[in-house]
């Protein structure tokens, strides 16, 4: 599996996943020839089979007549199950993936968030508007809050519990989705071309022939303007390349904020979580750990006790094995498409996987994390000092950790 290269990238490679030949890339391509940019195809269309892995730093998806639900008996090119595959090779990698119209849908469906019909058919530019959390996303600085958006669906792609909503449209609640820090679905066609549209009015004009209220005529299609959309999503390229050419660790932030939304106001396991996070940062701090380091441990402070609410009601209780057991997974797929590297995702789904286990401690990261989960759990459990003593002498190796347990129990 190709690792994203954390170093400046002058020559970005782009991937497109093609399923027809008339759904061309248009503004995608367009833009990646400006910058000169090296692009590959897979031409679905041609019987050219989906890798499972590519060597690139983009993957772009585009649409097509077809839906996930397609079978290979409907259409013998088209392979779903091969093209979400690749999709979930590329986010665990941490490269950019952008999938758009049916593409959009396969991310969804890659990451776990089945498709469904969009409420209202669109054909045609429609005005599409910035939610909050768009008006918020750095990428999308140069979108004014409402812009026009070019449609050619009847279905929109799935949400995961972690994805956001960028755009939507009174047609369509899901415009544009963002799965992962550079992983976004576009059911809208901001790459469409004159050209494009000529082609698939001349390929898919009975679609249009059924009507709707967000569906425009042939002459209104080939008569709009495409290039303020275009220009658009080409600003929206730039600034997802030039952050992932210049990248920077996913903000802690980012990564409470995400853990607090999956916790579903669960005050106790939020407080638990915050707790052990403060006291894993300020050991650490007080160590001096490696920024890297200091990194890694923040991120498995904050999500260490990810299996408890499946381990509730799944066993029952929260017993550290069990934790420790669904942890590791639960947390891999948690940070998926957030940006951080998979060797970083690895540690932590390690860490997280053994933070009850207080032999073989292998990292000062899995021991800070021991230490800070202990002194939270003292607190809400009443811990003797007899215990709190035994620990400190026994397990408890960071002078800092120490230090901090003397503190706050006065010992």
């Amino acid at each position: 599996m190709k690792l994203r290269n954390k170093s400046y990238r002058s020559n970005i490679k782009i991937h497109f996943i093609q399923q027809d030949s008339w759904v061309k890339p248009g503004e995608y391509l367009a833009w990646a020839e400006r910058h000169g940019y090296e692009v590959s195809f897979t031409k679905c269309w041609l019987y050219e089979a989906v890798p499972e892995v590519i060597d690139a730093d983009m993957l772009i998806v585009l649409g097509g007549h077809q839906s996930p639900a397609t079978t290979k008996e409907e259409c013998g090119y088209f392979d779903a199950e091969a093209e979400k595959t690749l999709i979930r090779n590329c986010v665990d990698s941490g490269i950019m993936v952008i999938g758009v119209c049916l593409g959009a849908q396969l991310v969804g469906e890659a990451l776990g968030a089945a498709y469904s019909h969009s409420p209202e058919k669109e054909i045609g530019p429609v005005k599409a508007r910035l939610t909050d959390a768009g008006k918020a996303d750095p990428f999308f600085a140069s979108f004014p809050d409402a812009f026009l958006a070019g449609e050619w669906h009847n279905d929109m792609p799935g949400l995961t519990e972690s994805s956001t909503i960028i755009a939507e449209s009174d047609g369509c609640p899901r415009q544009i989705v963002r799965y992962g820090k550079y992983v976004y679905g576009f059911q809208t066609h901001m790459e469409f071309t004159n050209d494009i549209i000529a082609d698939g009015v001349k390929e898919a004009g009975e679609s249009l022939k059924s009507g709707g209220q967000y569906v425009q005529t042939p002459e209104q299609l080939l008569a709009f303007d495409y290039t303020e959309m275009n220009a658009l999503l080409a600003n929206f390229l730039d600034m997802l390349a030039e952050d992932y050419a210049h990248p920077e660790s996913v903000p802690i932030s980012y990564i409470m904020e995400k853990m607090l939304a999956f916790s579903k106001g669960n005050i106790h396991d939020i407080d638990h979580l915050i707790r052990v996070w403060t006291y894993a940062k300020t050991i650490g701090e007080l160590e001096k750990l490696s920024k890297e380091t200091q990194y890694i441990l923040e991120v498995a402070a904050i999500t260490h006790d990810i299996a408890c609410p499946l381990c509730r009601e799944k066993y029952g209780n929260t017993n550290g094995k069990y934790q420790e057991e669904e942890g590791a997974l639960l947390v891999k797929d948690f940070l998926r498409g957030t940006g951080m590297s998979k060797a970083q995702i690895d540690r932590v789904a390690f860490l997280v996987g053994h933070h009850h286990t207080f032999v073989e401690i292998n990292g000062i990261d899995y021991q800070i994390l021991v230490e800070a989960d202990y002194i939270a759990n003292a607190s809400e459990n009443d811990y003797s000092k007899e215990n709190m003593t035994n620990f400190m002498g026994k397990i408890m190796k960071t002078e800092a950790g120490k230090r901090l347990l003397k503190i706050i129990f006065n010992i």
